[in-house]
């Protein structure tokens, strides 16, 4: 069973159409995806349909001459290429036209009148532009010309309380701008003189469930969260609004969401496949077709309640740690021939997230190995360093063991290999 939400009205499938003419003259991944494919009169239900053979996953982003258009290859307009985390240790590059700027305001417009419009002040830790998420907050905001001031503060003073609140007492914001872990941790650092002040929480990035939205609200008591769910490759696909009575349903303003069951009888989870559409006479620097970013949405109704994020990630204190990272790095090593993870995920009861990575080795155990998957670890994923070795608000610990104890300890689910097992849930 498929649901389709978003931007299906008739403006959208018209919208659809033409962002897909401009694919199909402008890309040659687009051209070999559809070919075969009446696309003149295409519709969202059609998009359903063709998931199994067209669609985009993040590893075909690396195929940049492919899949960038040829107006960017060229080059024929000015663009911005930002860097996303690489699920391999490598980054994946998506360039950002003016017309994406442009879209990404439309994206935050619905919020951002209802809650923002009104000079408020943005404290933002997000990383430094050209961050996606900075330039998104950035530019959107230009883009709709926002009643608002946007400050976007060193992320390094979250390591050093006297700075940060000298920061917050000259800002004095009325708004955060960050990743969840974060909103949560200044929950508990910031006193309420300072607190009392901030309206609005905008959050992403990993999944915001229930009991950490209840504990964040219960911190900073005269605030909404604004929820979002958002990739480099599409903008801020989608958001949701939780206060402290009501949770709210995700909408998705300029983006075609198909969602399709996975076939594994949980039907109120979805696999998301997302369709970027641009306005007529817009061009994107990337064309999206049913992209499948991995993540799942939780159902009730016809309503996206929930949306996981990709489901082979764990995140330490909001910067991510990708099983496809790990897995290269213990599959390309010659001593190492398996691992899986234990994950102790942020919650009230656990400030600090924590991620063991047990490695298997076969025979003997190589001498340093711990350090040295660390360390690659690192070199791959910059964030998750500054997150562990430096602001100490996550752990990461490495132990290597032989194969036979690799799975020592760990529930068994029957007909099923995993390689993530969440402290709480799993055991």
């Amino acid at each position: 069973m498929s649901i389709i939400v978003g931007r299906a009205d008739k403006n959208g499938v018209e919208d659809l159409r033409y962002t897909l003419r401009k694919a199909l003259e402008t890309t040659e991944f687009w051209r070999k995806q559809f070919s075969g494919v009446d696309t003149a009169e295409i519709t969202p239900n059609d998009l359903a349909r063709l998931t199994g053979r067209v669609k985009i996953a993040p590893h075909d982003l690396y195929r940049t001459g492919e899949i960038w258009p040829s107006y960017i290859r060229k080059p024929g307009l000015f663009y911005t290429v930002m860097r996303t985390s690489g699920t391999t240790g490598r980054p994946k590059r998506i360039p950002f036209t003016r017309d994406d700027r442009v879209r990404i305001g439309r994206q935050l417009e619905p919020w951002v009148m209802e809650y923002m419009d009104r000079g408020d002040r943005i404290a933002s830790f997000f990383p430094p532009l050209p961050s996606s998420s900075g330039m998104f907050a950035f530019g959107g905001f230009e883009a709709i010309n926002a009643r608002t001031a946007y400050y976007q503060i060193p992320i390094r003073y979250l390591l050093d309380r006297e700075t940060l609140l000298r920061e917050f007492q000259d800002i004095k914001p009325t708004a955060l701008f960050c990743l969840t872990a974060t909103a949560y941790n200044l929950g508990l650092t910031l006193p309420e003189s300072i607190k009392g002040d901030i309206q609005t929480i905008v959050v992403g990035g990993e999944t915001l469930t229930p009991e950490l939205a209840k504990a964040i609200l219960e911190l900073f008591e005269n605030a909404v969260i604004i929820d979002n769910f958002g990739s480099t490759e599409d903008g801020v696909t989608g958001y949701r609004v939780i206060t402290r009575r009501k949770q709210g349903d995700f909408n998705f303003t300029e983006s075609i969401i198909v969602l399709k069951d996975e076939g594994d009888g949980y039907d109120s989870y979805k696999r998301i496949y997302i369709t970027k559409v641009m306005r007529e006479g817009e061009l994107t620097g990337l064309p999206l077709f049913n992209y499948d970013i991995g993540d799942l949405a939780r159902v009730e109704g016809g309503k996206v309640r929930n949306i996981i994020r990709v489901k082979d990630v764990v995140s330490l204190a909001g910067a991510k740690l990708h099983i496809d990272q790990v897995m290269e790095i213990v599959y390309n090593h010659p001593d190492l021939v398996d691992f899986v993870i234990i994950y102790h995920p942020l919650s009230p009861e656990n400030p600090r997230p924590k991620a063991t990575i047990r490695v298997a080795y076969a025979d003997v155990k190589p001498e340093g190995i711990e350090d040295e998957v660390k360390d690659l670890i690192y070199e791959a994923n910059n964030p998750v360093r500054y997150e562990v070795e430096e602001s100490k608000q996550a752990e990461l610990e490495v132990v290597a063991v032989p194969l036979e104890k690799l799975r020592e300890g760990l529930p068994r689910s029957l007909g099923k290999t995993k390689r993530i097992y969440i402290a709480g849930k799993d055991f």
